[in-house]
């Protein structure tokens, strides 16, 4: 069985002609609002006009180009591509941290028996999990693998509408 794909009508040249005319004729409005921030990309499908030439336009009507940063300044911002990893610290700050770490030894035993994780004891302590669980492992402690951890975290939320085996 062939699928058929349904295809777009191209808009013919003399609809393409008053759609560029209309937005000649709008100028002054097409101007307010691309310097209301709006996008080029959105204006030019309000005017079913191509974008090459509303850019082209603008520069025939004097209207100065945003820099190319402030088209991602409404995107999200690059902090979570991190994932919570710390700037790079001196050696006596990492130092410090473990310190402190290591004086508030029973409240993170207490913490890590109660469930919470290696990763986020880690994060509050401003030191590596890694680190965190060799000392856990030093000081005695039993250290959960990842499939303990989950039943002690449990499943976690389900998903509404997710399927069970």
């Amino acid at each position: 069985m062939r699928y058929s794909v349904p295809t777009l009508r191209r808009p013919t040249e003399a609809e393409r002609a008053a759609a560029r005319e209309a937005a000649r004729a709008d100028s002054a409005t097409i101007i307010e609002r691309y310097k209301a921030r709006e996008s080029l990309a959105r204006i030019a499908a309000d005017y079913r006009v191509t974008e090459p030439w509303l850019r082209l336009r603008f520069t025939e009507w004097g209207v100065p180009r945003r820099p190319l940063h402030e088209s991602h300044a409404h995107r999200r911002p690059a902090g979570h591509i991190f994932r919570g990893r710390m700037p790079r610290r001196t050696r006596a700050e990492i130092k410090q941290a473990q310190h402190e770490c290591a004086d508030d030894r029973t409240v993170v035993i207490e913490r890590y028996q109660a469930g919470e994780s290696a990763a986020r004891l880690a994060r509050g302590y401003q030191v590596t999990p890694a680190w965190l669980a060799m000392q856990l492992e030093t000081w005695g402690v039993q250290v959960r693998d990842r499939a303990a951890a989950a039943v002690v975290r449990g499943p976690g939320p389900r998903r509404p509408g997710a399927r069970t085996l």
